[in-house]
């Protein structure tokens, strides 16, 4: 066994430990602070996910069966459902740009209005003006397409287009190697969340996502060909794909260093090897080099500067993350710390400094367990952060508003459920590469690029769940690509007729004993209040304020599409002055009693409908109220008197009791028995056949 071969070997097999390991972390310890919801119990989870996997072995299975003339009519079928989910959740669903996004679509609208001015923002986070020139580009075309008043449902229609570029042409090289393999990619991706989640939420995420899988299919077209008619044109367009991504997302040069292994390792057709390796990654390092040149050149003509002493240094993302007190996310308080630091000299000095203080009170087991912590957040949860990236919309069903606590926590279960089974799956095809010696393209990168990110993220810089999203798309392409009927089991069940029976009955304790472990989801009254209205815009690092002095009012008209019975300003911190509502015929229908109130205020339920909210001021001092600025409209309608000032507030319903009815836990608890028992005797019945 050659050099070359054992690494391969021996990076497949950290592959599918990651795997394993996550699959453990992602069935016990899914993270739960940074989330609405609570999850079913372990047990619950893991049968739920058999019985994911036994159906998804029973459609693989039906996909195999079928005449070689069903498959075209099948993926068109298979296609058409896909696509009209988007279209419906694209048309239903527009998100609000809140705090990263809110300063980036803010400034793609200040380009189009030719403004060369950059806000302070991308002075500290230069990372995102790449991506506002992207936006600003796309908004411009989108008005001379739809019109300025349908951008939102433009921009989403863009990012599923966009994100369906690189899901095609996964599928398609799935569907040329087995129809069967490209059927089931398709079945997965219509019940996977994330996607549709993240396809509203226009920023960098999204648009970097298919990057994983169009960078696969290029590398096994690469190593692949012999000619350089046949490499150039893949060598080309692979550089231009990792460079862009690059741009948009720095964490990606992870990828272009597991490509630049890959092409190393791995063993191609081409005539002269050593000449082939050496010039495909000359050409990607230069494309890399002249991508980031023409970006600065870009960026320069836009009119943004870099300004080195107001910029966070690479240190304090370190220190950030190493926080004890946290998770290894972004923390603002840190951020502001070095924010505050008059030169970049004076900013690294102070992250150095908490970095120092953080290492040496945590001690090396400290630093275990933080590790520890930072992988939880990064590689446990199934949803990818998608139910907290779009706080507020500014358009969604009735429905929806009224009923999102509920049908967000099935969701996030439903996403956790999902993505516990393709783990389990791209772990078991990584252990059958090793036995059989023989590695896939797509699993080897795929996997080096979910190593890179983990330890980028984990060990290094700060992490948050949406960080790991580039990893779903490539673990179902995986799963579509790795999945086998476990026929050992299937084969030692022809020896005794009583082994469905002992399933079906083991099956039916354990998740009984699932239900009892999830009593409290029906017993234990919790607060979830229902979003109303959520202008949370203001507070995020421009802390804009306007302060009104004595008898002074501010009034923020608004539109309520549900009752609601809480009203929170400012944080709900103290205030001296008086709060009134009125209705949309300017009648008063509800004022506070008192000088002395808080900005949180429980009111009788009103109906849904228009309103407006006045504040007055009574105190001898000048008091501040959080508002935010903006030229596209946060609400229908700006600040009476200051038409591009929007008041921090939130409208809500107020709403307390379990998360789950009786009815509806059982229910759950019935469809997965049911699922189970169908799938044991299915697959009983079919143990003579596979």
């Amino acid at each position: 066994m050659s050099v070359r071969t054992r690494l391969t070997t021996l990076l497949c097999g950290l592959i599918s430990l990651i795997f394993l390991l996550t699959a453990v972390l992602a069935s016990f310890a899914p993270v739960t602070f940074r989330t609405d919801h609570d999850w079913l119990s372990p047990l619950v989870i893991l049968l739920a996910t058999g019985v994911y996997l036994g159906g998804m072995g029973l459609i693989f299975r039906w996909f195999h069966r079928l005449p070689a003339q069903a498959h075209r009519p099948l993926n068109g079928i298979l296609w058409g459902i896909l696509l009209l989910i988007q279209i419906i959740v694209a048309v239903n669903w527009v998100a609000a740009p809140r705090a990263d996004l809110y300063f980036v679509h803010q400034q793609a609208l200040d380009l189009m209005a030719v403004s060369r001015h950059w806000a302070p923002y991308f002075s500290t986070y230069p990372n995102n003006v790449s991506f506002t020139i992207l936006l600003s580009a796309l908004l411009k075309l989108g008005r001379w397409v739809v019109g300025p008043h349908h951008l939102g449902l433009w921009l989403n229609l863009v990012q599923f287009i966009w994100l369906d570029c690189g899901l095609w042409l996964a599928w398609r090289e799935l569907n040329r190697k087995n129809p069967a393999r490209g059927q089931l990619f398709l079945s997965i991706l219509i019940g996977t969340v994330p996607l549709y989640a993240y396809a509203l939420n226009t920023y960098s995420d999204t648009f970097v996502l298919p990057a994983g899988l169009m960078t696969v299919v290029l590398v096994r077209h690469l190593l692949k060909a012999q000619t350089w008619r046949q490499i150039l044109p893949n060598t080309v367009g692979l550089g231009l794909i990792l460079t862009v991504a690059y741009l948009l997302k720095a964490n990606f040069i992870v990828l272009i260093i597991a490509v630049v292994l890959v092409i190393w390792l791995l063993p191609l057709t081409a005539a002269h090897p050593l000449l082939m390796r050496s010039g495909v990654t000359v050409l990607i390092v230069g494309l890399l080099a002249g991508g980031i040149g023409l970006s600065h050149q870009t960026q320069r003509a836009f009119g943004y500067q870099p300004n080195t002493s107001q910029a966070l240094p690479t240190t304090s993302w370190i220190a950030m993350s190493w926080n004890p007190a946290n998770h290894g996310e972004y923390n603002r308080h840190d951020a502001t710390q070095i924010i505050r630091q008059p030169s970049a000299a004076a900013k690294k000095a102070r992250a150095e400094s908490n970095l120092r203080h953080y290492l040496n009170e945590m001690g090396p087991s400290g630093i275990l367990l933080h590790l520890y912590r930072k992988a939880r957040l990064f590689l446990a949860t199934g949803t990818f952060d998608s139910f907290q990236i779009s706080p507020a919309y500014d358009h969604a069903p009735t429905w929806y508003r009224q009923h999102r606590n509920t049908t967000d926590w099935l969701l996030a279960n439903w996403c956790q459920i999902n993505y516990l089974a393709l783990l389990i799956v791209n772990c078991g095809w990584g252990l059958q590469q090793i036995r059989r010696r023989k590695i896939h393209t797509g699993y080897l990168l795929g996997g080096l690029f979910i190593l890179g990110l983990a330890c980028f993220h984990i060990i290094f810089w700060e992490t948050e769940e949406r960080y790991a999203l580039p990893l779903l798309p490539l673990l179902i392409a995986g799963t579509a690509a790795g999945y086998r009927q476990p026929l050992n089991l299937l084969r030692w069940s022809q020896r005794t007729r009583w082994l469905p029976l002992g399933l079906a009955a083991g099956f039916t304790l354990a998740l009984g004993l699932g239900a009892w472990q999830n009593a409290a989801l029906f017993t234990q009254p919790q607060n979830h209040p229902i979003s109303v209205v959520s202008q949370n815009e203001g507070r995020y690092y421009q802390n804009h304020r306007l302060r009104l002095t004595a008898q002074q009012s501010l009034t923020q008209p608004f539109t309520a599409p549900l009752p609601f019975d809480q009203l929170v300003i400012n944080n709900g911190k103290a205030f001296t002055g008086q709060l009134v509502l009125r209705n949309r015929a300017g009648q008063r229908v509800w004022q506070s009693h008192g000088r002395q109130i808080s900005l949180t205020q429980t009111i009788p339920l009103m109906p849904a409908g228009h309103y407006s909210l006045s504040i007055t001021a009574m105190g001898t001092q000048k008091q501040p109220l959080v508002t935010a600025p903006a030229t596209y409209p946060l609400l229908p309608q700006a600040l009476v008197g200051h038409p591009h000032q929007y008041l921090r507030f939130f409208v809500n319903q107020h709403s307390a009791g379990p998360i789950l009815s009786p009815t509806k836990l059982w229910l759950i608890i019935g469809a997965i028995w049911l699922g189970g028992l169908l799938i044991i005797d299915r697959f009983y019945w079919y143990r003579q056949q596979i």
